[in-house]
């Protein structure tokens, strides 16, 4: 079930308090099997809730997820002199930072989710508890989140599940980035407290927060999983559709440490990235491949309320894999820090 949460403007570096919000009202009812571990499923129908949604809403392993794409970076900006867009086969432009506009939208975008009681903070003995109440939020602006124009719809009911749905939302426990220098940075600005480092006598080093376990749905070979303390996770299945472009070259692992030191990196990322080559390029059915391959994994994670920090074609495959509806059957794009909302449950046959 796919909700469109909330859009950073793409003029934000011009006009830094204007976010644009674009509320999605998903009133059909679909159903994908991920394979054959997780559904996504659909949120109700705005004139008969779904028995599907009502197994959502009541399954303990249900997960929240809030996909978010990356804030513009140097390979998303024209040349200012020529309008040009740039060469992406320039080896310049290897694993690309964020831009000042970039880093902008992922400001504002980590106070919205602060005001919405999204992310957790450490108070003064170092535990982790939630944030001030979502109640902070100025109900006058109507860009925060959950703001909806009841003009806009003539379901009253259908606005009202929506704003309940919001206000229920619980802070994000886990937030998996793409190992690209771009998403890292943006989810640093979004969840700033997530990478900092806990208490030494408490904390596990982020080199160890992953264990290995057997599943049946597995069938005999072990996943890798999170300690359940851990904050933020760097996997490989969530970069962007990878070769001949050079800004989806990622830097060397050592690098990524050393600059974001607090990560916990999954045990599939090698020290130099030999999934890009520099004359063949993943298709969008490869994409699709590894985020069904991806969204497997992260059922087996015990976090429940998970941030997913990724790119533009990833979230695309996503949506259009498992509910093409929300960005209009391919019409609609993901643009730079737009976030939808989804749940993520166990298949039927599980």
């Amino acid at each position: 079930a796919w909700r469109q949460m909330a859009a950073i403007n793409s003029n934000l570096a011009q006009t830094p308090d204007c976010t644009l919000i674009q509320p999605c009202m998903i009133t059909s009812e679909a159903q994908s099997t991920m394979d054959h571990n997780t559904t996504t499923t659909a949120a109700s129908s705005a004139t008969a809730p779904s028995s599907a949604a009502t197994i959502t809403t009541n399954n303990a392993n249900t997960k929240t997820i809030y996909l978010i794409r990356h804030g513009v970076a140097h390979h998303n900006v024209p040349d200012p002199r020529t309008g040009e867009r740039p060469n992406l086969r320039d080896p310049r432009y290897t694993d690309p930072s964020l831009i000042r506009q970039g880093e902008m939208q992922a400001r504002v975008l980590g106070e919205q989710f602060r005001r919405r009681g999204l992310l957790y903070f450490r108070n003064e003995e170092d535990a982790v508890t939630p944030c001030e109440s979502s109640m902070e939020v100025d109900q006058g602006r109507g860009h925060d989140f959950g703001s909806h124009d009841v003009n806009q719809s003539s379901n009253d009911s259908s606005i009202a599940r929506q704003q309940a749905s919001l206000s229920q939302t619980q802070p994000i426990e886990l937030v998996v980035c793409s190992p690209l220098t771009r998403c890292l940075q943006t989810a640093s600005y979004i969840f700033p407290s997530y990478f900092e480092r806990g208490d030494a006598s408490t904390s596990i080093p982020a080199e160890k927060q992953f264990s290995t376990k057997t599943t049946k749905q597995t069938i005999g070979s072990a996943v890798h999983v999170l300690d359940a303390s851990c904050k933020v996770c760097c996997h490989g299945d969530v970069r962007e559709a990878y070769g001949m472009h050079y800004p989806d070259k990622r830097s060397p692992l050592s690098q990524l440490k050393a600059n974001f030191p607090n990560v916990a990196y999954h045990p599939s990322l090698t020290e130099h990235d030999t999934d890009w080559q520099p004359n063949t390029r993943e298709t969008r059915k490869d994409v699709s491949q590894r985020i069904q391959t991806f969204f497997a994994w992260l059922a087996q994670q015990p976090q429940h309320n998970i941030a997913i920090v990724t790119h533009g074609v990833w979230m695309e495959c996503a949506l259009l894999g498992y509910y093409p509806e929300v960005l209009e059957f391919g019409k609609k794009r993901v643009y730079n820090c737009e976030v939808y909302r989804g749940e993520l449950s166990p298949a039927k046959n599980d």
